[in-house]
């Protein structure tokens, strides 16, 4: 089975070849600016898994301080979509934004992360994992 995620315009896609080995919803406050929602799903898969990219990528490369380590975000730069990014603390996944792959391929998520910032609004499952 293959999942494949595309930036809003189609001109950047990524496929991967496996089930994600982590699919959580992150509350941090980047994740929130990053998606301009009050969450972002986010689903990293193996480095190994990745068996297709195509298109061109403009890099935006920080120091995520709420988490210290550093994130390089791949994103579209005809329309601006981040879709998949590296983490310095993970090496061996690579992130991939959730709400990028069809309506179809959005599993759903497991895990629930930086609940500290969480909306009050927000509630999930309770068989999801909750880490602080």
């Amino acid at each position: 089975m293959t999942f494949k995620a595309t930036c809003c315009c189609k001109q950047l896609s990524i496929t991967v070849s496996s089930h994600p080995e982590i699919n959580s919803v992150c509350h941090c406050n980047n994740c929130k600016q990053r998606t301009g929602s009050a969450f972002g799903i986010s689903m990293y898969f193996k480095t190994g898994a990745i068996i297709n990219k195509t298109g061109e990528t403009k890099v935006y490369k920080f120091f995520h301080k709420e988490q210290s380590h550093e994130q390089c975000r791949y994103f579209c730069p005809q329309c601006g979509t981040t879709l998949y990014w590296t983490i310095s603390t993970m090496p061996d996944l690579l992130g991939i934004a959730g709400g990028c792959f069809s309506a179809s391929d959005i599993l759903e998520p497991t895990h629930t992360l930086n609940n500290a910032n969480k909306c009050s609004w927000v509630n999930f499952p309770s068989k999801w994992h909750v880490q602080e």
